[in-house]
C-alpha cells in the first residue's frame, strides 16, 4: 500500500524547524521571567543568589534560595502539565472529531478529582499523598468518565455544541456530587481540596515525576500511531480504505488522553482550558497535522501553564488558583469558538 502522508519538502521542514525553535524560545523566555517574580517580592538580586545557591548544590540555608527553589519546582511541573495538557487535548478533539473537546470541559478532569475524594471518604485519606493511590484514584475516575463520552457520543452523532453541552453537564453533575460529599464529610476537605484549585503551588519532585511518566507512555505511542491518526481525521471510510482500524486507533487515542489527564490531575488538581487552547494556537503556525504539530502542541501547553501560573502568583499578595486565571481568558474563547463552530455548520 503506497502511503497517504506526503513528504514534506525542504521549506515545510525549514518553516517547520522555525516554528519549534519560536515556541521554544518564547518558553524559555517566559520561564526565566517566571524565576523573578512571585508573591514572595524577592529582588533580582536576591533571586540571583538564590539560583547561584541552587546551581552550586550549596545546603538550601537562605529564605531567598529556599523561595527560588519552590520556583523553580513550579515551573519545571508547569511544563510537564502544560504539555501533558496540550497532548490530552489534542488527543481527545481528535478522537471526537471536535475542536471543542477537552479533559476539562467533558469532565474527564472532574471525575479523577471526584475518584480522589472518594478514595479519602472511604478513610483512605492518607494514602492519597502515596504514588500509586495518587495515579490509580484519578485514572479510574477518568476512565469512568471517558466510558460515558462514549455513550453520550454515540447517541448525539456529531453535533459539536450538543456533545460540549453534554460533557459540561456531566461535569457539573461531577463537581454537585464533590460538593455534596465535602458537605457531609468536612474532615476529608484538607485531603481533597488540592486536587480541586490548588494547581502548582504543592509542586514536587514526585509529581514531576508522575506527569513525566505520563508524557513518557503517551508521546512515544502518539508519534507511532501519526500515520492511522491522520488518516482517521479524515473520515471513517476513508481510513478503513487505507487500512487503519478505525475503533482501535480511536481507543488507543482516548486511552493516552485518559493517563494524561489523570496524572495531571494527580500532580496539579483540577487546571482547565490549557487542553482547549493549545492545540488551537498550534493550528495558527502550522495546518499539517504531523509531529511537529504534536510537539508544538505541547510546547503551547506548557507556555500557557508557565504565564497562568506567573500570574496567579503574582498579581496580588494572596496567590490566585491556577484554574482560576485561565477561566478568565478561556470562557471568553470557548464562546467565540462555538459561535463560530454554528456558522460553519
Amino acid at each position: 500500500m503506497s502511503s497517504v502522508l506526503p513528504v514534506p519538502d525542504a521549506g515545510v521542514r525549514r518553516h517547520d524547524v522555525a516554528v519549534l525553535v519560536g515556541t521554544a524560545t518564547v518558553l524559555l523566555v517566559v520561564t526565566g521571567i517566571s524565576v523573578f517574580f512571585g508573591s514572595a517580592g524577592l529582588t533580582p538580586s536576591e533571586v540571583l543568589h538564590g539560583l547561584r545557591l541552587a546551581i552550586g548544590g550549596t545546603p538550601m540555608g537562605t529564605p531567598e534560595a529556599q523561595i527560588v527553589m519552590l520556583r523553580l519546582l513550579r515551573i519545571g511541573l508547569g511544563v510537564l502539565v502544560g504539555a501533558s495538557l496540550g497532548l490530552s487535548g489534542f488527543l481527545l478533539q481528535t478522537a471526537f472529531r471536535n475542536p471543542l473537546a477537552d479533559s476539562y470541559l467533558l469532565g474527564v478532569s472532574g471525575g479523577a478529582q471526584l475518584a480522589v475524594t472518594v478514595v479519602a471518604l472511604l478513610g483512605l485519606a492518607g494514602t492519597v499523598a502515596s504514588v500509586p493511590v495518587m495515579i490509580a484514584a484519578p485514572l479510574a475516575g477518568a476512565l469512568f468518565v471517558l466510558a460515558m463520552l462514549l455513550i453520550i457520543s454515540r447517541r448525539i452523532g456529531h453535533d459539536l455544541l450538543a456533545f460540549l453541552l453534554s460533557g459540561l453537564a456531566l461535569s457539573y453533575m461531577l463537581n454537585a456530587l464533590y460538593s455534596i460529599l465535602v458537605s457531609t464529610r468536612p474532615d476529608i476537605l484538607s485531603n481533597t481540596i488540592f486536587w480541586s484549585w490548588m494547581g502548582l503551588n504543592r509542586a514536587s519532585g514526585t509529581g514531576m515525576a508522575v506527569v513525566a511518566a505520563g508524557l513518557a507512555i503517551a508521546v512515544p505511542a502518539v508519534m507511532s500511531l501519526m500515520r492511522p491518526l491522520r488518516s482517521y481525521l479524515v473520515g471513517d471510510d476513508f481510513a478503513q480504505n487505507v487500512g487503519v482500524n478505525v475503533r482501535t486507533t480511536r481507543i488507543s487515542l482516548l486511552f493516552l488522553s485518559v493517563i494524561l489527564a489523570a496524572t495531571d490531575v494527580a500532580a496539579s488538581g483540577v487546571v482547565g482550558f490549557a487542553g482547549l487552547f493549545s492545540p488551537h494556537l498550534a493550528r495558527l503556525l502550522t495546518r499539517r497535522t504531523d509531529r511537529t504539530f504534536v510537539v508544538l502542541t505541547m510546547l503551547m501547553g506548557a507556555t500557557i501553564v508557565v504565564v497562568g501560573d506567573l500570574m496567579a502568583r503574582s498579581v496580588s499578595a494572596s496567590e490566585i488558583p491556577l484554574n482560576t486565571v485561565l477561566s478568565l481568558f478561556g470562557a471568553p474563547y470557548l464562546i467565540w469558538l462555538s459561535i463560530k463552530s454554528r456558522r460553519a455548520v
